[in-house]
């Protein structure tokens, strides 16, 4: 039983930070579609729904459409621009499906914030049907770019201050390999790409309203922020230097046959 998530006290200003460029979630949605090739009236599982920053355009197709989330405040948020959406409340590790409920399992930017995917992932296959495809979706920053070098040195921060953090590169690589290795084909494909004007200053603010950051201890984060933004403004100049950076979403399909 779902009683609470990490996610719900940042839910009211989740999308406030991280909110897509027009077109990108039409673009995945046609991607996934044009890959896997599969019937329009295919059932999709979306898990970890969220607010529905991808779920949305699907329900404004009328698919067959249905999300899942651990967090109550997250669906809430997605409901409030979608009142009809099918969505569930659930932990991903034990959905209430049957098997070979799904022809697509979506899971769009969740695998780098899994401890236990292999859980998650093994459900995900449970509820897929023989010929399914199971589809992961996130978004790629450039190596060097404002976002990557100050999540790189924020983990290393933690780190000096002996606290736990996870490891997201690490874990979503070894989840894609645990999927290809029973995956029947594996397409990897760019759905959408964009040019953003970034600053150090809008990465701090965002950090606040990160669901695993969030739950640390109130005096950890400011310490750790405080140290972030030193660093970020020796190293980048000030806080509000611009920087153009291209980014894309990229898409991992795994398909299966029987």
């Amino acid at each position: 039983m779902v009683r609470y998530s990490i996610f719900d006290p940042v839910a009211a200003n989740f999308d406030q930070h991280r909110e897509l460029p027009e077109g990108v979630a039409e673009s995945v949605r046609t991607a996934i579609w044009s890959t896997t090739r599969l019937p329009p009236a295919t059932p999709i599982l979306d898990l970890g729904a969220g607010t529905g920053r991808f779920g949305q355009v699907f329900v404004a197709a009328n698919d067959f459409y249905v999300g899942v989330d651990s967090s109550q405040e997250m669906l809430r948020e997605f409901l409030k621009h979608n009142a009809g959406a099918c969505l569930i409340l659930a932990e991903g590790q034990q959905l209430p499906f049957r098997d070979g409920t799904f022809g697509i399992v979506m899971l769009m930017q969740v695998l780098s914030g899994l401890r236990d995917w292999r859980g998650l992932l093994s459900e995900a296959r449970r509820v897929l049907r023989p010929e399914g495809a199971i589809v992961v979706g996130h978004t790629v920053n450039p190596p060097q770019g404002i976002n990557t070098q100050l999540k790189e040195r924020l983990a290393t921060i933690l780190q000096e201050m002996n606290i736990g953090w996870h490891e997201p590169k690490k874990s979503r690589g070894q989840a894609l390999a645990w999927l290809e290795a029973s995956a029947s084909r594996h397409d990897h494909v760019r759905a959408a790409s964009w040019k953003t004007n970034l600053t150090p200053r809008e990465f701090l603010v965002r950090r606040r309203t990160g669901a695993r950051f969030a739950a640390l201890p109130a005096a950890v984060q400011e310490e750790a922020l405080q140290k972030l933004t030193a660093w970020a403004q020796n190293t980048f100049g000030s806080l509000d230097t611009i920087s153009t950076e291209e980014h894309s979403f990229e898409l991992d399909i795994f398909h299966h046959s029987k």
